[in-house]
């Protein structure tokens, strides 16, 4: 089988290049009679001369022409691969799990934040709801998440990062004209609307727990994380549900709907974003600990 090895090959492209194997020899730090006989061992092992040698004069055969090409290709490619690495070496992954009402204020001001301080850390944003992100963060796949809270449990510790009041978004035909607030006595009769409880189990058992105490009793659950489902429902007057005043995506998806979004009047419900970790990592891992000091930073 004819092969040409790495270093042949740079013997080749020196010569060819400078046209000389006195040159070339120069160029690599070695003597022209070695160089030479290099070249005729590759000649030799692809079987076919590279080289037209004259008195003073070398020029490339038709072989030596199209190997030219294609050899310096190979050897800028292996030549890349120390940057590769290094580079793969010195960038730090961070995987940030990110809850669906994180509201692009926090999320681009965590973001910025971390390229400003450490440009040397990539982030992955895994996007999912709070309930599922708390697993993955306790299972060591997601790094840090930005839920809802508040969150309690051993080991974990959290920063408040926003707080924005409710609002309740329901069909326009349902209201009169364009009311400033709304409560939730005035909801009694239309049903509450939400995605599966199981996405944050603690902050829906807070808000059933209000709904009931305000006279709210009929309930939709969609299975999943089913938003697009929740729009048809508001926006067709078949149920309201609440939504945080912040920028969060359930509070977009209802742009260009004939939907209205009203604050909440006589409740002091709100929506908290906090960023949560696990302390024995932030302890022990620098790349936790940088990404909990660019967070305490937004303080």
């Amino acid at each position: 089988m004819r092969r040409a090895d790495l270093p042949h090959l740079r013997y080749f492209v020196a010569v060819a290049e400078e046209r000389s194997f006195t040159r070339a020899a120069t160029r690599l730090h070695m003597a022209a009679s070695p160089l030479s006989q290099r070249i005729k061992d590759l000649e030799r092992e692809l079987g076919t001369p590279l080289f037209i040698r004259a008195h003073h004069r070398i020029d490339l055969t038709d072989a030596g022409t199209a190997l030219l090409p294609r050899a310096i290709d190979i050897l800028d490619r292996v030549d890349a691969l120390a940057d590769v690495v290094t580079e793969a070496h010195s960038v730090r992954r961070v995987v940030i799990g990110i809850a669906p009402e994180v509201s692009s204020t926090v999320r681009d001001s965590v973001l910025d934040a971390l390229a400003d301080s450490h440009p040397d850390i990539a982030p992955q944003l895994l996007p999912a709801s709070t309930a599922p992100l708390l697993r993955d963060l306790r299972a060591g796949t997601v790094d840090v998440a930005l839920v809802h809270g508040p969150v309690d449990g051993d080991g974990v510790a959290s920063l408040l990062l926003e707080r924005n009041p409710v609002g309740v978004a329901i069909g326009s035909k349902l209201v009169d004209g364009s009311p400033e607030t709304i409560t939730l006595a005035e909801l009694t009769g239309v049903p509450f609307a939400s995605i599966n409880h199981d996405a944050a189990p603690d902050i829906y058992a807070n808000l059933d727990r209000l709904l009931t105490r305000h006279g709210v009793h009929k309930r939709i659950t969609l299975p999943d994380g089913n938003f697009a489902g929740l729009t048809h429902l508001v926006a067709t007057g078949q149920a309201f549900t609440l939504v945080s005043l912040g920028d969060g995506i359930p509070a977009r998806m209802f742009a260009g709907e004939p939907v209205a979004v009203i604050p909440l009047r006589g409740t002091r419900a709100h929506l908290s974003t906090v960023a949560v970790w696990l302390r024995r990592r932030a302890e022990a891992e620098p790349l936790v600990a940088d990404l909990v000091g660019v967070l305490n930073g937004l303080q």
